[in-house]
């Protein structure tokens, strides 16, 4: 991966000459990004207390905004980020990560903002019980945990709708609202992009069989996804928040999250980027158990669906059709090699157990702390990024900026800001993915064109002879290759003209 990392930074080094694009490329330095902090954006009420034996009480909820002084455009994109914490506590959760001013998460949003974007990385309520003995207790204590950072979110996007009518005090276009998170704020953001309604929370698998009800006590307690209450019901731990404005956005993002379960994802779900660990043992690429980080033998908690899946199921439904094909640069072409061809995924095939490799933190600052359980916060850090000792900041940046690379030029596509990246509309070859490249056996096509129908392709060596013909069934369709090892061509044949791709086979 070190070496991936590096052609794609060298690759960007060289192409750093041409023109850089708005909301694509960090164009502002950073020394114009300024941060205005403690911004309160709701009030809700928090089950925190309960866990040192109080009750619900209200909470404060505040964001830090970023913004670039050299973007002087009177409304500008939002993009609310969540920072990861196993919606628990920094420090308290057994981590060295969990606030909105961790390392990795000031790095993303100044990264962001220095694209252009207005940036909030916004706190939301914690609280759940990861060390009960009774897996129902921990499943339905994390999907409440869940359940509450959505009902945030929502709070937080009408928040600033409200101000915009109010007049736009953070100079924001409404229209253009961006979610994403990283870790623990990519399972909020996740569930965010998916539950568009209020029976997709009644799962099997979130039932409680002791209590005999529903985990998520909506109209009793906790109120509906959006965090009002549901009329005619007691809605007791409700605060409402901004009403009469919408919740609605425009696409969402996630790194190293997963969504709780896929059967939320659905044909007209929001439109969604991810980054993922393919090794991560936290939150599975695919489908698995998520299980309470350091506990052996591993206290499960729920089954859920990593970004693999995630973005199978998003390209499938035609739900990214907001940048499917838009976007043909480095980053791209790197991707393409590991995430089978489906847009939109970006597989980090970093070291056994690094779930987050863009992570990064003071060691010695959190031992100065004096914390009884610093040698385990900074051990359960070590386990989820072993080796961040090693190279810390350093690494962690160059997975940033890689990751940046990939996520903007589809987040300024799905939100209008630029019409595409890379394409070049008169090589049809230019926007289909012919993946692994080089390839041994198999070889994936996928066509990310909208508008040109791929109707069948030839592997065709350097003399110009067709060795194979391929009978494509789909824009998605799997190849087994009958070539020996050496150089190709792939020339597809479209509806309306003729592309090529070059092809290595090992």
């Amino acid at each position: 991966m070190k070496k991936l990392l590096l052609s794609v930074i060298t690759c960007f080094a060289a192409g750093s000459i041409l023109a850089q694009i708005k909301y694509v490329d960090p164009i502002y330095a950073e020394s114009t990004v300024q941060i205005t902090k403690n911004v309160q954006y709701a009030t809700h009420i928090t089950i925190l207390p309960v866990l040192q034996g109080g009750s619900p009480a209200p909470e404060n909820l505040t964001m830090d905004l970023y913004s670039s002084t050299g973007n002087t455009d009177a409304a500008k994109p939002l993009i609310i980020f969540l920072h990861t914490g196993n919606f628990l506590p920094r420090y308290g959760n057994n981590g060295p990560t969990g606030a909105r001013d961790d390392s990795a998460t000031v790095a993303f949003c100044k990264k962001l903002a220095q694209r252009g974007y207005v940036v909030a990385s916004m706190s939301y309520r914690l609280g759940w019980n990861p060390v009960s003995p009774n897996e129902s207790v921990r499943r339905e204590t994390i999907i409440n945990a869940a359940y509450r950072g959505v009902q945030d979110l929502a709070a937080c996007v009408r928040f600033f709708k409200k101000t915009v009518k109010a007049g736009n005090a953070y100079a924001i276009d409404s229209t253009k609202i961006a979610v994403g998170g990283q870790g623990t704020g990519g399972y909020i953001t996740l569930a965010y992009a998916t539950l568009d309604r209020q029976s997709e929370i009644r799962l099997e698998k979130f039932y409680n069989l002791d209590a005999k009800r529903w985990m998520v006590e909506d109209s009793l307690k906790m109120g509906d996804r959006m965090g009002f209450k549901i009329p005619g019901t007691p809605g007791a731990l409700v605060i409402e928040n901004h009403k009469g404005h919408t919740s609605d956005v425009q696409i969402a993002f996630n790194f190293g999250g997963a969504l709780g379960d896929s059967s939320w994802l659905e044909k007209g779900s929001l439109p969604i980027i991810s980054v993922h660990g393919i090794q991560d043992p936290f939150a599975p690429y695919n489908l698995g158990i998520v299980s309470v980080p350091g506990t052996n033998p591993p206290l499960n908690v729920v089954d859920v669906s990593g970004s693999f899946d995630v973005m199978k199921r998003t390209n499938n439904f035609g739900n990214n059709a907001s940048y499917k094909g838009k976007v043909n640069d480095v980053y791209t072409l790197q991707a393409n090699k590991l995430n089978k061809g489906y847009d939109g995924l970006f597989p980090i095939a970093g070291a056994a157990n690094g779930s987050g490799p863009y992570e990064w933190w003071d060691t010695a600052a959190i031992k100065a702390l004096g914390l009884p359980n610093a040698s385990t916060i900074i051990a359960n850090g070590n386990a989820s990024n072993p080796l961040h000792k090693l190279f810390g900041k350093t690494r962690a940046m160059l997975y940033i900026d890689s990751m940046m690379g990939y996520v903007a030029p589809r987040l300024a596509v799905s939100l209008g800001l630029v019409s595409s990246v890379g394409i070049d509309n008169s090589d049809l070859g230019s926007n289909v993915t012919v993946a692994p490249n080089p390839a041994t056996s198999q070889i994936i096509i996928h066509n990310n064109w909208n508008d040109h129908k791929l109707l069948s392709a030839e592997l065709v060596d350097m003399n110009g002879r067709v060795i194979q013909k391929m009978n494509l069934n789909s824009d998605h369709s799997v190849i087994d290759l009958k070539a020996p090892a050496g150089v190709y061509m792939v020339r597809m044949i479209f509806n309306n003209g003729v592309g090529m791709k070059k092809l290595v086979i090992n």
